[in-house]
């Protein structure tokens, strides 16, 4: 998901190792950062002032917040918007400028944000892989029956295949919160489709949200992986009010 990406060029600190970014719609970009090198003066020197409310926070919620902010910064500027902070809404969900369809996500050392100004809804997922015991324990709230049959038709590990499936719900979730404004389960959308060698899926919701967002609605998605982590990303034609 990440090829052809084209470099984009990080300040001068140990805390941010490397970002890059792949045009298109919708466009994707991500940093990967180091929190043993976050400081504080990190958010005054690149003008990412930290939020009064995670002053008291522990250094990987601090790093989490400033490389997001920054990868946030950059992408923005892609879009003509200069200096863009990135702020929440009082549900937490980011505040985006208007015309632009984005998501952010985060996890461990990487940083992930998807883009577009095109009518498409889009939700983005960054993961570590699951140990094997989690994947196990979590494996009744998170697949029906049809899923779990269809991963163990596919060459994944179990913790793989249960990771991926995680990570590509957290994106459909994401992606329709913008319209929907609810909360989803995750057995409320369910994958129907995985190709190991396109890295593309399907999914289909398995309950009515409303009258856009149905149980005949199919959302598509991306995905790359690798030994530690899974990407994945969402897209739906966006519903125009």
């Amino acid at each position: 998901m990440f090829t052809p990406a084209t470099p984009l060029t990080v300040p001068e600190s140990p805390f941010l190792l490397a970002a890059g970014i792949t045009p298109g719609a919708p466009l994707l970009a991500w940093c990967q950062f180091d929190k043993q090198h976050w400081q504080a003066e990190l958010h005054q020197r690149w003008q990412l002032p930290l939020p009064a409310a995670l002053e008291k926070a522990v250094i990987k919620r601090k790093s989490e917040h400033l490389a997001s902010r920054w990868l946030a910064r950059e992408v923005m500027a892609q879009f003509g918007v200069a200096d863009f902070m990135l702020l929440n809404a009082t549900d937490r969900s980011p505040c985006w400028p208007a015309g632009v369809q984005a998501s952010l996500s985060h996890s461990h050392d990487m940083a992930v944000i998807t883009a577009t100004r095109e009518p498409l809804c889009v939700g983005v997922d960054v993961e570590q892989v699951m140990a094997a015991r989690t994947a196990q324990e979590t494996a009744e709230m998170l697949m029906n029956a049809q899923e779990r049959a269809l991963l163990q038709q596919l060459a994944l590990p179990f913790a793989m295949g249960a990771t991926l499936l995680f990570s590509l719900k957290e994106s459909v979730y994401k992606a329709l919160w913008p319209q929907l404004h609810q909360p989803m389960e995750f057995l409320q959308a369910e994958l129907i489709h995985l190709d190991l060698t396109t890295h593309t899926a399907r999914l289909r919701l398995t309950e009515d949200f409303s009258a856009h967002f149905n149980q005949q609605t199919l959302l598509q998605a991306r995905f790359s992986q690798s030994e530690q982590r899974v990407v994945t990303l969402v897209t739906h034609p966006l519903v125009l009010q």
